[in-house]
């Protein structure tokens, strides 16, 4: 008699863990992307067509039938856009929220110069698009203050290594201030960090480049 006890017992465990695992895999699909719309839309779109049927049946007029389609239409249209319309806010806001309002390292011209002409000479940073102005203007000024970007032609994990020695110049600058500025671009494109530092754990930057840009910023040690 117990172990038929401890048997239904164990079905039932068995059967509650089961429902708990489908309601949360089925909540956690509707979550993802657009998943709820699509259900949503496939449930409440089958009511409607079932109405046109339904009217077309009865008096076997097509526009007629047509009204609860074309509702049904309009209602869609509008929650997607209301849906877009509030995503864009949304990460509106949390970008204008993040985004740091400049990096202001408090280095005199002199020095930037130094640190401008290492970079440009190996060709790290592409020097027909980011003049010495705006190597200044990125690092010093507020952002909303100019136009100004940096254009890296080096490699992504040989450029995590400048952004490295860059941070070190200020505290509270990480990489992801870097990306989230709008304001470093890799061959064209805004950086991103999760590529950054993919790329250097499988292409580490050699001892001759680092070596070249440790000296571009060793005499800051002596400031």
């Amino acid at each position: 008699m117990r172990k038929i006890i401890d048997n239904v017992a164990g079905w039932l465990v068995l059967f509650t863990t089961t429902i708990n695992k489908v309601n949360t895999d089925f909540a956690a699909f509707l979550k993802r992307g657009n998943n709820g719309v699509a259900v949503a839309a496939i449930f409440f779109g089958s009511i409607f067509l079932m109405s046109s049927y339904s009217l077309y049946n009865s008096h076997g007029n097509l526009l007629l039938a047509s009204v609860p389609i074309v509702l049904f239409i309009l209602a869609l249209f509008s929650v997607l856009v209301t849906i877009s319309y509030r995503n864009r806010l949304k990460k509106q806001s949390q970008v204008s929220r993040m985004k740091p309002v400049g990096f202001n390292m408090d280095f005199n011209e002199r020095i930037l110069r130094r640190i401008y002409g290492s970079l440009t000479r190996y060709e790290y940073l592409d020097e027909n698009l980011t003049s010495f102005q705006d190597f200044y203007n990125v690092l010093v000024l507020d952002f909303d203050e100019n136009n100004s970007t940096l254009h890296f032609i080096c490699t992504q994990p040989q450029l995590k290594y400048i952004l490295r020695k860059l941070k070190q110049l200020k505290n509270g600058i990480s990489y992801v201030s870097f990306e989230r500025s709008g304001k470093v671009y890799h061959k064209g494109n805004l950086i991103s960090i999760e590529v950054l530092h993919k790329k250097c754990d499988e292409f580490p930057p050699n001892y001759e480049f680092e070596q070249r840009v440790d000296s571009a910023f060793k005499f800051l040690g002596d400031i």
